[in-house]
């Protein structure tokens, strides 16, 4: 079995995003398939020593270029170096902006290739070079973990087919269940869980909950996730209602008690790679709505629990759908992956490139 350094995840565990759900359901199991597993955590996010078996060491964080892992990204190096792990697991696209560093040590390397980042809008022009710069190096490594066939077809497109596996998330052991009576929740709410940023398109959100309450004044809207993109956020201003409760980031393990009472989870982001969130919502069996969008459909989801992210009021329509028939947007557990899964096939990958 190999030494394995983890670079990328901003923390484990109850720490906010999806390459950190996945490192915080992942590592832990590799551990106990027999490897040596370290994480390098923002400093901010470490409470013990480890969790799990999975070593976890502080890294300094600085805010810059919107983002708080530049400084993080160097400190990594400087791990490496110490510590000399025969692999070094890059937790994301941004990881990889200094893949090559850790070819010319001799190391052998793993992406995690979640997100194509640097289609997001709320990076400059040095963001998405250095994202774009982080994808060209894909082809020097030893192997790509790509979570959705989206992403694998993009890579596909731009000549990276050789060493990709695609290894998509998986749905958790859910406690509690959707209780099904929403009613009993006083008022009943709409959940959205996930960084409120324009990528995750809450300004339709809060225009289509506007407009479905109109209707349906008892039900409110919870927003579960960092307020951290201060310009978006005041932006959003200009469409809050009555009834809207903005929660900011919350532990992880706050949530399942969310969506086990919740009328509606709701996802409506323009991009994603393989929403731990809403694989979170289906583990737990409450109602689904998702935005229209290639990666979603690579869920087995039914007809009902897709809309047009942009048209809000098809989106306000959707929701008076849901609290009618709330059981048609149900979704089945069966055909999703466990994070057993996922932890054996990450290990068959360790296992071709040692």
């Amino acid at each position: 079995m190999a030494r394995i350094l983890v670079v990328g995840a901003r923390g484990i565990p109850d720490v906010e995003g999806g390459a950190e759900k996945n490192a915080e359901q992942l590592f832990p199991r590799l551990v106990d398939i027999g490897h040596e597993v370290t994480l390098l955590s923002l400093a901010s996010n470490v409470k013990e020593n480890s969790y799990r078996g999975v070593k976890l060491v502080a890294v300094p964080s600085l805010w810059l270029l919107k983002t708080d892992k530049i400084l993080y990204y160097f400190a990594a190096i400087y791990h490496a170096i110490r510590l000399r792990p025969q692999i070094v697991h890059l937790q994301g696209l941004g990881a990889a902006l200094f893949l090559w560093v850790y070819k010319l040590m001799g190391i052998r390397t793993v992406v995690r290739y979640g997100s194509a980042d640097y289609i997001l809008p709320k990076w400059g022009v040095l963001g998405r070079l250095g994202f774009r710069l982080s994808e060209y190096q894909l082809q020097f490594a030893d192997a790509v973990i790509s979570v959705s066939e989206t992403l694998s077809q993009r890579l596909a497109a731009n000549n990276f087919k050789a060493r990709v596996h695609f290894i998509p998330n998986a749905i958790d052991e859910p406690h509690p269940l959707w209780s099904g009576n929403v009613e009993s929740s006083e008022p009943p709410y709409i959940l959205a869980v996930g960084r409120v940023t324009s990528q995750k398109n809450v300004d339709t959100l809060l225009r289509a909950f506007a407009l479905f309450r109109e209707t349906s004044p008892h039900y409110v809207l919870r927003v579960a996730g960092s307020l951290s993109d201060e310009t978006y956020v005041e932006a959003l201003s200009a469409f809050m209602s009555d009834g809207v409760t903005m929660l900011g980031a919350i532990p992880r393990n706050q949530v399942p008690a969310l969506l086990s009472h919740c009328a509606l989870y709701v996802n409506l982001s323009h991009h994603e790679g393989n929403s731990n969130a809403t694989l979170e919502a289906i583990s737990h069996g409450c109602p689904i709505l998702v935005s229209d969008i290639p990666e979603n459909h690579e869920m087995p989801l039914g007809p009902a629990n897709f809309v047009d992210q942009d048209d809000v009021a098809a989106v306000a329509n959707a929701f008076s759908a849901a609290m009618t028939k709330p059981e048609a947007f149900v979704v089945s557990r069966a055909g999703f992956l466990s994070w057993d899964k996922v932890a054996a096939s990450t290990n068959n990958v360790y296992r071709t490139i040692l």
